[in-house]
């Protein structure tokens, strides 16, 4: 251990609460607001009374500075128009085993005696009971460890109940079932281990659930997620916190601690140990991480669990990611169509089952750059985009309104509508074929093999591996030109990859709607079958050259 890890140490358990406080009076005083020190000082001397649940029995509870630091900061912060708590809601992202959980519990169990309101629940959930049950325990044990606050309550174990008769007032564990949260109206709830939700259900409504408290208070807690899903309540989350910090957000009642290592980061760079892990060194164990990184730097295999798990990076683990999301948001660029006019292309057409989305994915061979242009034409049913909105937690209705899906009349996918789209296409440019999954298109493919060239395309690994190996290949070489179509994207994020006789993407065991990305591949396919051993000469003639604007 060298001497920054040993300064970093101190600095955390120095336990000098004069100082830490006069800190965030800094931070915080201005016009608005204000540090309450004398609620600090009376948070940290109720804190100190009560019993730790877990190392050495009956050890009484020492903060250390960032702990002090979050859990001041969300309850002592407070406006000086009325005194009233500035932050209504708090996001604590944090790797595993820097005691997120505990934390939450001095806050809860503070707020729960000495800021409670008449008639009001706390609740506690996340993505499993068990997980909830995890947290309700450690708040239980501080509590049931203490004389004085164990008096004033009634504790339900079987239930994970806590009563506080007094006040009418439960501290309570709920189900993460969405459904059946409209009737609790929380002061207080926390939500733990938001990257594993389904949804954003349960955080919609616990939030609106609050309003007719004065101070309110939603925590979530949580790790990285993979990253990939932009539709992931701990991305949605990250990425508003980070909007604040940068500016572009308003919202002073929002709190967030984000402890991150910075991207692309040497492994054995302890300095970014720290910053992800504050509590490296007293119960995260120093030695343990050490050799972590020193075992994920050796071995390739291990590094993209310890960038997620240990330095809180968004980083896809196995089975998570099959397409790597760095090398394809570096392909990603606003493609005119116009540019593409009279050139040959190919395409990819993946049918939806007949109420979801239908990928026609164009694909050109761009000679002068060599490279491959990947367009997308996304489309889906009008009558029903929001009632699917809705079940899968995508704004197709905003990605509709934005151009970046073309909603069909109908409340299924309007065959119809969608063979005068293609016909519309061949007119601008020269289709040379179509490879289509058998599955569900024999209805288009009848039609569609009166005007064009149409190739089936089986889904198992025998067919894909070779069109995956063609793509994957192409993304390496950066010889990829991607269409900077964010649901195009979002589809890529969501591919698991399996293999059984050949690797493929598997549509069942990915996480939301690849459809995109099959087209593509067939498409893609099409295109490096006719295009390996091209004439450069050729073709770069003068009408090529002035189509590209030369």
């Amino acid at each position: 251990m060298n001497d920054y890890a040993k300064q970093q140490i101190a600095i955390q358990t120095s336990g000098d609460i004069e100082s830490w406080i006069e800190e965030l009076k800094v931070k915080y005083d201005d016009e608005k607001y204000y540090f309450d020190a004398e609620e600090a000082r009376k948070f940290h001397k109720f804190i100190s009374k009560l019993e730790l649940d877990k190392g050495k029995k009956g050890q009484k509870i020492s903060l250390l500075k960032f702990q002090f630091d979050i859990c001041t900061s969300i309850i002592c912060v407070k406006k000086r128009s009325d005194n009233l708590r500035r932050f209504r809601e708090s996001h604590i992202n944090i790797p595993r085993k820097n005691g997120k959980g505990f934390i939450i519990s001095c806050i809860i169990t503070y707020l729960y005696y000495c800021k409670n309101e008449f008639g009001s629940a706390i609740l506690v959930t996340a993505n499993t009971t068990k997980q909830a049950s995890e947290l309700f325990d450690t708040i239980k044990y501080m509590i049931s460890k203490n004389d004085t606050l164990k008096k004033y309550v009634q504790i339900r174990d079987s239930r994970k109940i806590i009563e506080k008769k007094n006040m009418n007032s439960e501290l309570q564990v709920i189900s993460s079932d969405a459904s059946n949260a409209d009737s609790y109206a929380g002061l207080y709830c926390i939500l733990d281990e938001v990257h594993e939700a389904k949804s954003g259900a349960l955080y919609d409504k616990l939030r609106t659930g609050m309003g007719i408290w004065d101070e309110p208070l939603l925590i979530t807690l949580t790790t990285a997620s993979s990253g990939n899903d932009p539709h992931n309540l701990e991305m949605e989350l990250y990425n508003y916190a980070k909007s604040i910090e940068k500016g572009e957000t308003q919202n002073e009642s929002f709190f967030y601690a984000i402890f991150e290592a910075e991207k692309n980061c040497d492994l054995l760079d302890e300095e970014q140990w720290f910053r992800a892990n504050p509590a490296l060194g007293n119960f995260r164990k120093y030695d343990d991480l050490a050799d972590l990184a020193q075992k994920a730097k050796q071995l390739k295999t291990r590094e993209a669990a310890f960038r997620r798990l240990y330095l809180n990076q968004h980083v896809a683990l196995d089975g998570e990611g099959a397409i790597n999301m760095n090398l394809w948001n570096n392909c990603l660029q606003d493609v005119q169509l116009e540019q593409y006019y009279d050139q040959p292309c190919w395409f990819g057409l993946d049918m939806s089952a007949v109420n979801d989305i239908t990928a026609f994915v164009q694909v050109f061979y761009d000679i002068a750059q060599d490279k491959y242009v990947i367009y997308p034409h996304l489309f889906t049913p009008k009558n029903t985009i929001i009632e699917r909105s809705e079940r899968d937690k995508v704004r197709y209705d905003v990605y509709v309104d934005k151009g970046y899906i073309t909603a069909l009349d109908g409340d299924f996918i309007n065959f119809e509508q969608l063979h005068g789209y293609i016909k519309k296409l061949n007119g601008l440019f020269t289709i040379e074929e179509i490879g289509f999954d058998r599955w569900g298109a024999i209805g288009i493919i009848s039609a569609l093999e009166k005007d064009f060239t149409v190739i089936s395309m089986g889904q198992g690994g025998k067919t894909m591996a070779p069109a995956i190996a063609d793509f994957e290949n192409l993304l390496m070489e950066d010889r990829l030109i991607i269409t900077n179509n964010p649901v195009l994207t979002w589809m890529a994020g969501n591919v698991v990859a399996t293999d059984t006789n050949g690797v493929k993407y598997d549509k069942k065991k990915s996480k939301n709607k690849i459809d995109g990305i099959i087209a593509m591949l067939m498409g893609l396919s099409r295109a490096v079958a006719n295009t390996n051993g091209i004439d450069f000469n050729e073709n770069i003639n003068d009408d090529y050259l002035s189509n590209l604007g030369w």
